[in-house]
């Protein structure tokens, strides 16, 4: 294919992953209003695309620098065609995890597709900038995604419980009427991760959308985040229900408190990645904060078997969507 058309196809499928995108972790935003009765799910979905299509258009560029940052592949030849291979699995992947209604990483497959997209047309990892953990506090390159896709998820699980264990204290003189003024807070804490999750998954593909137009990644262009904001937020409202019930009530059962203090703790975790440059997960900050929330509450009532099936999804994501890019790639390369 010439440059022209491979242009148009990457677009077309970064707009697809990102309609992906937005059913596979939207409908993890949205899960825990839905199944606590705190909102109706026709409202909880249209609260989550409007925010998180303004999270596209305002969410700034940070997370995006820090995708674009995983390869020096860029000025070789053939970059847009890696671009499309990853994506093209990402996405793959994406409706093969809605499939099963197991709630995966996007970011996971993208993450994985781009390294096997490139080292399968390239035939080594040298245009991969693995970078290093930074003691933590600078990490850069690969080992700044892991390490923000694998922390994240603990952070979570931690925020999640330590937040219900203060909430209990707090509220243990409380009358019934703290059910309905937790219910109304939806209202409040839901925009909060819907914003945060819309800045930081759309930038991933804008990232890629811009190296793939300009080379490099600074200001995007406002074309751009509308474009890639639209396709995310029509993913929302296309909401996987499968994934809503697992995440809502398969991991525990969720009440009003439990919710709130669930979609509270993911929306600081997934804000603070945005703000910082850190390509988080959202369906693996809100699981794994649901499971500290149910930890804390009542540890045996949460379904480990189910968290369990979610753990095996989150760590094959990588290899298995970078193996089939690799292969791809590996097949179609030239010469």
């Amino acid at each position: 294919m010439d440059h022209q058309t491979l242009l148009l196809v990457l677009l077309f499928l970064g707009c697809l992953f990102s309609y992906t995108n937005g059913f596979q972790d939207g409908s993890s935003v949205a899960a825990s209003p839905i199944a606590s009765r705190s909102l109706e799910p026709a409202r909880a979905a249209i609260l989550t695309a409007c925010f998180e299509f303004l999270g596209a258009l305002a969410g700034g560029s940070a997370v995006a620098g820090s995708i674009a940052a995983i390869t020096t592949y860029t000025a070789q030849e053939g970059f847009l065609s890696v671009l499309v291979v990853a994506l093209f699995c990402a996405i793959v992947w994406n409706f093969f995890t809605r499939l099963i209604k197991v709630p995966s990483s996007s970011t996971h497959a993208l993450v994985g597709g781009l390294i096997g997209s490139i080292w399968g047309r390239s035939g080594n990892l040298d245009y991969i900038n693995f970078g290093d953990f930074g003691y933590l506090l600078h990490p850069t390159g690969v080992a700044k995604v892991i390490l923000t896709l694998f922390l994240s998820p603990l952070i979570g699980f931690v925020s999640g419980y330590l937040l219900l264990k203060l909430s209990l204290v707090v509220f243990r003189f409380a009358s019934s009427r703290l059910t309905r003024a937790l219910k109304r807070m939806q209202w409040l804490v839901l925009p909060l991760l819907a914003f945060g999750h819309g800045a930081n998954d759309s930038q991933k593909v804008m990232g890629l959308l811009v190296l793939a137009l300009v080379g490099q990644v600074g200001v995007i262009p406002l074309p751009v985040r509308l474009l890639v904001g639209a396709a995310l937020t029509l993913g929302v409202v296309a909401m996987a229900p499968g994934i809503v019930k697992r995440v809502g009530s398969g991991i525990y059962r969720q009440r009003p408190l439990h919710a709130f203090v669930s979609e509270l703790a993911s929306a600081v975790v997934v804000s603070f990645g945005s703000l910082t440059g850190g390509p988080v997960s959202a369906s693996q900050v809100i699981a794994s904060t649901v499971m500290g929330v149910g930890y804390a509450d009542r540890r045996k009532g949460v379904q480990w078997l189910v968290a369990r099936d979610m753990l095996m999804a989150w760590f094959l994501t990588i290899p298995c969507s970078a193996l089939l890019a690799y292969l791809i790639s590996f097949w179609t390369r030239p010469g």
